[in-house]
This record gives C-alpha cells, sequence and structure tokens, in this order.
C-alpha cells in the first residue's frame, strides 16, 4: 500500500479550492503506467486500467466501469453487505473486523455481482487483496509475485475455464482493487470516529429518521452522514498526485512542465474557508435543510446527498473534477451495509492480553498514502457479563 514515487521534487497542495482547480484541469494528469504484454501479472494490470491512464484511453476504460458499476443495485448491494455483516458478527463473540470483514465483505460482495462464482468469492477476495498490495509502485515487499499470481487467479474465476476478454479483466479487477483497501479505511475509520463520540443519550434524531442500530450520540445522523463526514474528517485515501502536462499555475504559483503536484486530500477536507470548525467530527454539516430519505429509496447514492452548506464543494475523498472515482455510489454502498451492521456491537480490546493496545489507540497499516486500521475489535453489547 504504498504510492508512485515521485521522479521530480514535488509541490504539495493543501487548500480545498486549489486541490479542487487541479483536479478539474485537463493539464494535469496522473502518473501514467506503460503497457505490458497480457500474462505479466501486474505490470499487464497497472497499465491496462483506467487509474493509471490519460486521455481518449482512459475515457475508453472508465466508461467501461461506469457501465459496469452503474448497471448494480446499491439497494441490493448495501443490504448484501449488511446480511454477511452480521452473520460475520452473529453471537456477540469479539471479531477483528479488519481481518474478518472491511475487506471481505465488500469485495466478496461486489465479485459475486460482477461474475465471480460464488463458491470461487473467498478465493477471489484473497486475491484481489494481495493485487491491491502490489497495485502501486513499488509494490509492497514481496508483493510483487503474490500480485502477479493474483491476477491470474481473477482471470481464471471469471472466464470459467477460459481467458476473459483482457478489457473485462481489466475493468472488474481495477474495481475489486478500489473496493478493497480504501472501502475498508472507510468502514474502520467511521467505525473508530463513532466509538469516540461523546456517551450518553441524544437529543434525538431528526423527524422522521429512524434512530438507527447504534445508542448514543451517532443515533442523530443516518449511516451515510456518518461515512460522509468521515470521508471529510478521517479520509482513507490522503494524497493523490498530478503531472503538468504544460506550463500552468496552481496555487498561485506557476508550475512548469513535468512537475508533480502532490495533492493533499486530508489537509483539504480541513480547509476551515469551507468546513467551520473542521477538526470536529459533525455528520450534521452534511445535513443542511434536512436529508432526502429518497435519495437513497430510488438508488441515487452519491454524496450529492450530503453537500455541507456555505458553497465551495464537497468532501474530496472520492476526488473531484474531470476524473472522480467512479466506483462513488458502489462503494458507499458496500460501506453502509458493513457499518449499519456493525453499528449494534462495541469497540473492544484484543483478545491476547499481552497485545498491549488499548481499545481507544487503534492501530493504522503502514502507508504513506492510506490510514486504514490495523486491527479493529468488535463484540456484541451484550456479553455474558451483562450490558456494557
Amino acid at each position: 500500500m504504498t504510492v508512485d514515487p515521485p521522479a521530480v521534487p514535488e509541490r504539495r497542495l493543501i487548500r480545498h479550492a486549489d486541490v479542487r482547480s487541479v483536479l478539474a484541469d485537463p493539464r494535469f494528469l496522473v502518473p501514467a503506467a506503460p503497457a505490458a504484454r497480457p500474462g505479466t501479472g501486474m505490470a499487464w494490470l497497472r497499465g491496462a486500467v483506467s487509474r493509471f491512464s490519460n486521455g481518449a484511453e482512459h475515457g475508453r476504460r472508465r466508461a467501461r466501469v461506469t457501465g459496469m458499476l452503474g448497471a448494480l443495485d446499491p439497494v441490493r448491494l448495501r443490504r448484501d453487505a449488511f446480511d454477511r455483516t452480521g452473520a460475520e458478527l452473529a453471537g456477540g463473540a469479539r471479531v477483528d473486523v479488519m481481518a474478518r470483514i472491511a475487506r471481505r465483505v465488500p469485495v466478496g460482495v461486489l465479485a459475486t455481482r460482477l461474475g465471480v462464482p460464488e463458491d470461487r468469492r473467498e478465493e477471489v477476495v484473497a486475491a484481489v487483496t494481495a493485487m491491491a498490495a502490489a497495485y502501486h509502485l513499488p509494490p509492497a515487499a514481496g508483493a510483487a509475485p503474490a500480485g502477479d499470481a493474483a491476477v491470474g487467479v481473477l482471470a481464471a474465476a471469471l472466464g470459467d475455464g477460459e481467458k476473459p476478454e483482457p478489457g473485462l479483466l481489466a475493468a472488474v479487477a481495477g474495481a475489486l482493487i478500489q473496493a478493497c483497501d480504501a472501502t475498508a479505511g472507510l468502514v474502520g475509520n467511521t467505525l473508530v470516529a463513532v466509538a469516540r463520540l461523546p456517551a450518553g443519550p441524544p437529543a434525538g434524531p431528526p423527524s422522521g429518521w429512524s434512530a438507527g442500530l447504534s445508542a448514543g450520540w451517532s443515533a442523530r445522523w443516518p449511516v451515510e452522514a456518518l461515512l460522509a463526514e468521515t470521508l471529510r474528517w478521517d479520509p482513507p485515501v490522503r494524497l493523490t498526485r498530478r503531472v503538468a502536462a504544460e506550463d500552468a499555475a496552481a496555487g498561485g504559483v506557476r508550475v512548469p512542465a513535468g512537475a508533480v503536484l502532490l495533492l493533499d486530500l486530508a489537509a483539504a477536507n480541513r480547509d476551515p474557508d469551507v468546513f467551520p470548525d473542521p477538526d470536529r467530527f459533525d455528520p450534521g454539516r452534511f445535513l443542511p435543510g434536512g436529508f432526502d430519505p429518497d435519495c437513497f429509496d430510488t438508488g441515487r447514492f452519491d454524496t450529492a446527498c450530503f453537500e455541507p452548506g456555505g458553497g465551495g464543494g464537497g468532501h474530496l475523498g472520492f476526488g473531484s473534477g474531470i476524473r472522480p472515482c467512479p466506483g462513488e455510489r458502489t462503494a458507499l454502498a458496500l460501506a453502509a451495509g458493513v457499518v449499519e451492521a456493525a453499528l449494534a456491537h462495541r469497540l473492544a480490546g484484543p483478545p491476547n492480553p499481552h497485545e498491549q493496545v488499548p481499545h481507544e489507540q487503534v492501530p493504522y497499516e503502514p502507508s504513506p498514502n492510506l490510514r486504514v486500521p490495523a486491527r479493529l475489535y468488535l463484540e456484541g453489547a451484550t456479553t455474558t457479563e451483562g450490558p456494557r
């Protein structure tokens, strides 16, 4: 889980307006991956997905992904994620949600909806996890061989004995990889944020809303608002890069052709010019004038339902501009199902007494770009010792 190393010195942008401006400017491109021959595993995949391409080629690849994901029913995705999470948490025993749920459930649900047979779901989840670890350059130590083999595992599962069409394999692999670490981070970071909310009874949910599954302050907001505020306050994807294809300007300074811009999404999401009191976790900021439940009942599942007041745009958790994340609606549906099921549980300490990590001090995976809890234990709100 690393990011592409810069070939030239980088300029860091942290203001919300500056980051949005670059993301909307076609003169700034993503660092592209070179094409590679089929059969070379991750090298081929990087050169074949929309994530690492630009121009017309990116447009063609992105259209395939958006068409593929757009055909899925977000309500069903959410329900499937909720049901699978509930099954994993049934009985109230202590569970490491990061190891058992945060990747396995979203990737598994999406994989089966994209053509992976149910009896190969777990095999493909493991393969996608391996590919995600080797997706960016340089890959983590030992990740490259596992990632190369994993591409073959996904191809075999999709092709049902035959080689799948390369464009289909690249589109499905890219979508599943994007649903892996980033969605796991969104799930984990949301649960951590909710667990740290003040205890005690809420003032009450807005009229017409269900109080939800959790007790306390988090019951004031729908799951969608919790996710939206987590994407702003503690986003799983912290940074992205753009390269100037020609001389341009950004952040009020000249940017020569070839210069690399490091767009600090996490810092921009706490810009006080856009988000008042930016360091406070407040899902209510995404509910100006009330929340429209029909936004989700009709299948329109995206953060456009949760734009803060005051202008300037919303959070940058899914990017912005000319190439926002094509899987936003899908990722939110999957994450909402997981979080909604998990809210009936409480954060717990590790089962091993020698693991000296208090439950309020969550460890995170090492990464310069992603913020994903390494371990996060949940248990039922009622145990053999009685209610907690």
